[in-house]
């Protein structure tokens, strides 16, 4: 059985290119947060975001087989959500001039920063960090997630209690851990 979560963009696409619905979810999960992310930047509503989300999904589904470089997917899907929320900014903004005392005409909106190259690439490192942590074996995965992920930063007490180690090893462990992690990352 494959595990759709570690494999790269490029097997995704190939998969999905197969019919595999798991892999077509896999992408979708993947990439929601990162798609949400832009509409919402221009300063769409949440409706707005959720029709640019199925605007840019039908576009890749329907592009799929002529996708040339499947490994560069996130910078597509950017540029893609980009052109959506232009899209969409344009038919609302047609609907609107039938509205003219609507409040969207009453001051200028603000500029949004479109995200950029940057943000794409911070992402893909978070995504990459994420995948990396869920490839560790237990109690390395839950020990760097309490000390790292988990809100309200808990003590070294609540994690000695939590994971049934020493206060004194937590240190230790830890190291060993990231040192764990660095490999992973390394060989991604």
């Amino acid at each position: 059985m494959t595990t759709y979560d570690a494999l790269s963009d490029r097997a995704l696409v190939a998969a999905c290119r197969k019919g595999e619905q798991k892999a077509w979810d896999t992408l979708v999960q993947r990439y929601e947060r990162l798609i949400y992310t832009i509409p919402l930047r221009y300063g769409m509503t949440k409706a707005e975001a959720e029709d640019v989300f199925q605007a840019v999904w039908l576009t890749l589904l329907r592009h799929l087989d002529s996708l040339r470089e499947p490994d560069r997917l996130a910078a597509w899907l950017v540029t893609t959500t980009k052109h959506a929320c232009w899209s969409q900014r344009r038919k609302h903004s047609a609907e609107l001039h039938l509205i003219p005392d609507h409040p969207m005409w009453a001051k200028e909106p603000d500029p949004v920063e479109p995200p950029t190259e940057e943000l794409v690439e911070e992402y893909e490192q978070h995504f990459n960090l994420r995948k990396a942590l869920n490839r560790l074996e237990e109690p390395c995965r839950g020990l760097l997630r309490a000390l790292y992920y988990d809100t309200g930063s808990p003590s070294y007490q609540e994690i000695s209690q939590k994971f049934k180690m020493p206060i004194g090893s937590i240190g230790p462990t830890r190291a060993r851990c990231l040192q764990k992690l660095r490999q992973l990352l390394v060989h991604e």
